[in-house]
């Protein structure tokens, strides 16, 4: 089934953000172990790194803010807050120098993907979901080496492809295996790409399980089976060394896969709580702290908000 949306060009410039090149002259710093987020009150839901300028970036859920935040730990914002938009995922395509983020509206219009210029904070394009199916939802997304974005969607059983040359967007697959029996917005969540780009690797939240979808054509979707400790319910996903990483509110697990990334044995290593998704950086896996359970259930947060490395020598 697919279905195609036009891309909509910016037509008003976003908030001015700090610039994002390396004007002060000086040299990159080695990664800390820790970062402390400045706000008390953003969620910061999503993390990405910036490897040419070795600068992570994360998404406000509350208040719709980015913030950079490069290796020394100086911290910039990058789009600022607004209440526009309630930000999650986001990935940085290095190479075309773009910000990719989900976008869900306050406002209760389509939701959409935005795609910002890295260099000038400007938003590029966006594409509207709900052009593609009612009620379309962005959760997480991944960048192929083309630049083609695969987007979860959490309350449709839908993935969508969206294809920035020619600023169209489709519906890649759907399948009975993503619906979510909830109904309430649990289903697709974190999705990763293997480094060989033949399949994704979808995070369903609940019940807690991981899908594999084939690439091009998604012709083949199954539950990936899984032996060793029980896997948690996933948020973000990331791939380190051949290894497939996956977070939940207070833990991270990894998972070795065969070499098809068709089953895997899972290892489950307890951490902090508050914690949604992990990028990679430096070879190193970093975990952001969000509260993101806490702010979706009403109840107190508990910051500081902070990135910081987790050690995969634990697994």
């Amino acid at each position: 089934m697919r279905a195609t949306v036009t891309l909509i060009a910016c037509i008003v410039a976003m908030t001015t953000a700090c610039s994002n090149s390396s004007d002060d002259n000086t040299a990159s710093t080695p990664l800390f172990d820790r970062y402390e987020l400045s706000s008390p009150d953003s969620v910061p839901e999503g993390v990405t790194f910036d490897p040419q300028e070795d600068a992570f970036y994360a998404t406000g859920l509350q208040g719709g803010s980015i913030v950079r935040i490069d290796s020394a730990g100086r911290e910039s914002v990058f789009r600022a807050a607004d209440n526009r938009a309630r930000l999650g995922g986001v990935k940085i395509d290095a190479q075309q120098r773009r910000l990719w983020v989900c976008a869900t509206q306050v406002d209760g219009t389509d939701n959409r993907v935005w795609v910002f210029n890295l260099a000038t904070a400007q938003l590029e394009m966006e594409f509207l979901l709900g052009a593609l199916t009612t009620n379309g939802a962005c959760n997480d997304l991944v960048l192929d080496s083309a630049g083609v974005a695969y987007v979860t969607d959490p309350a449709n059983p839908y993935l969508y492809r969206l294809d920035p040359v020619t600023g169209t967007g489709s519906i890649l697959a759907t399948d009975p295996l993503f619906d979510d029996i909830t109904r309430a917005g649990l289903g697709l969540n974190g999705i990763a790409l293997t480094p060989d780009e033949s399949a994704l690797i979808v995070g369903k939240y609940s019940p807690a399980s991981l899908l594999r979808v084939s690439l091009p054509d998604a012709d083949h979707i199954a539950v990936i089976p899984l032996t060793g400790d029980t896997l948690p319910s996933p948020d973000g996903l990331a791939i380190l060394n051949g290894d497939l990483y996956t977070v939940s509110n207070d833990s991270v697990s990894r998972v070795r896969p065969n070499a098809e990334f068709s089953a895997g044995d899972v290892v489950t290593v307890m951490q902090k709580s508050g914690l949604s998704t992990a990028t990679v950086a430096e070879s190193q896996l970093y975990v952001i702290k969000s509260e993101v359970v806490n702010f979706v259930l009403s109840l107190p947060l508990n910051p500081p908000f902070e990135i910081f490395r987790v050690t995969t020598d634990a697994f």
